[in-house]
């Protein structure tokens, strides 16, 4: 584990978590002579704890490379580690600090809160801040702070996306956020991994984000608890970055620890120009052995599929759903608001017109999305259509800016959850799907397939 000044007044204050600390070195003993198959993140998190090996199971003290801090969880962050007696976070030069939820502020409350976190951000010499740039899990891939054998944190639940680049990367508590500002690690508990083989060819306007709407259908949102939950097979390589980022992303929602995705060539090109590749650390799972599971799914066999509400594991071929008339429609967030999902909802929507009575809001992930939906003149066919061009963040998916639903009222969005008042009165109804149903839906005024 990494060494700590025990003699420090910050360390010192913080009783609780040594006794936390102390029960994961109790747990991590040294590594053995003959080091044992692996599969990829645990040789990951092995590294990262200054070992050569590791077991399922076993809690490892780890540092990571970045750790994320979203505007919410930045002022939670910096409140826990002044209620645990810190004063100074450890090390800011792993902190990244993103203004993306309710950035600009929509509230009073909101502008107060970035106010303080802004002084806080200058008071620790943080200088990775990011307002307003985008969303956390769209702009830490682009600008380079996701790469092959990292290791992320974040306050987020999304932060799994960055696995879809070859890292582990994962969501903590606010807690947990805090005792890593206060003494640069935190622990975490191996997990098991689950392989999901991809073979088979996707049929046009089905997408990344049906895909993981039939792993939910399939296996519920708890079908991979605490698991690394990792995508293969042959099919893998057809899939574009922005796709495998939908992947990971989700994986959270059917209870994963993390996403994974082996790097490639097309994670090489991804990421030309966006980090140096000196800095990648790319391992590889030793054997079949080292997976707890693996599943098959066919990919020409999936339809274009909705989460109905409120529950993302209640999914239905979105040609089932012709009753089901739509108030709004959002192009958007963190699994909808990457330049693919433009191009693919901006190709249905050309030359077209929004159904009467229907609003569409449209939210770019980062300002790289938008400028190049400009560019390709993606921005001005959604315009004409009839859509509202808002900022570039996280938008309506949990009720942070612009899209709020009234009672009685149903969306159909391209973001990651549905929960019960999610976006707005808890008596309107969310259906999940992807950008090409959305954008479908949107000219019908009621969901219908997109193929």
């Amino acid at each position: 584990m990494p060494a700590i000044d025990k003699d420090t007044e910050q360390v010192r204050k913080l009783k609780i978590y040594e006794i936390w600390v102390h029960t994961a070195e109790r747990h991590s003993g040294p590594a053995t002579e003959n080091e044992p198959d692996m599969h990829a993140i645990t040789k990951i998190l092995a590294r990262h704890a200054g070992r050569k090996s590791a077991d399922i199971g076993e809690l490892l003290n780890v540092v990571p490379d970045y750790v994320m801090l979203t505007d919410r969880g930045a002022a939670r962050a910096a409140a826990i580690l002044a209620e645990m007696g810190g004063d100074r976070v450890h090390d800011p030069d792993r902190v990244v600090v993103v203004f993306d939820h309710h950035f600009p502020a929509i509230r009073v409350r909101d502008a107060e809160s970035q106010r303080a976190t802004r002084a806080w951000i200058e008071e620790q010499g943080i200088t990775r801040f990011h307002p307003g740039e985008g969303i956390g899990h769209v702009i830490f891939p682009e600008k380079g702070y996701a790469f092959p054998g990292a290791l992320i944190f974040g306050t987020d639940s999304h932060t799994v996306t960055n696995g879809a680049l070859g890292c582990f990367s994962t969501g903590l508590g606010h807690t947990d956020v805090g005792s890593f500002l206060a003494i640069g690690y935190n622990w975490l508990r191996v997990p098991e991994a689950i392989r999901f083989d991809l073979h088979g060819r996707l049929r046009p306007g089905v997408t990344a984000k049906d895909i993981v709407l039939h792993i939910l259908q399939q296996h519920g949102e708890d079908g991979a608890n605490y698991c690394t939950v990792e995508f293969a097979g042959p099919a893998i390589a057809g899939l574009c970055m922005d796709e495998r980022l939908v992947l990971c992303n989700m994986v959270v929602d059917f209870g994963a620890k993390a996403g994974y995705i082996q790097p490639d060539e097309v994670t090489a090109r991804y990421l030309e120009g966006r980090v140096d590749r000196a800095l990648w650390q790319v391992e590889t799972t030793d054997s079949d052995a080292d997976y707890t599971g693996i599943i098959d799914i066919d990919l020409s066999r999936i339809e274009p599929l909705v989460a109905v509400p409120h529950n993302l594991s209640v999914v239905r071929p979105a040609a089932d759903l012709g009753a089901v008339r739509i108030n709004e429609a959002v192009l958007g967030t963190c699994t909808g608001g990457r330049i693919e999902d433009f191009r693919i909802a901006g190709s249905i929507l050309k030359g077209r017109s929004l159904a009467p009575g229907v609003r569409m809001m449209v939210n770019p992930g980062s300002r790289a999305v938008m400028h190049q939906a400009i560019a390709e003149g993606w921005i001005d066919i959604l315009m004409a259509a009839g859509a509202s061009i808002g900022v570039t963040g996280c938008g309506p998916c949990s009720g942070c800016h612009q899209g709020m639903l009234g009672s009685g009222e149903a969306a159909i969005t391209t973001s990651s959850r549905n929960f019960q008042g999610r976006m707005g009165s808890p008596e309107a109804g969310i259906y999940i799907a992807s950008p090409a149903t959305v954008a479908a839906s949107a000219v019908a005024g009621r969901i219908v397939s997109p193929i």
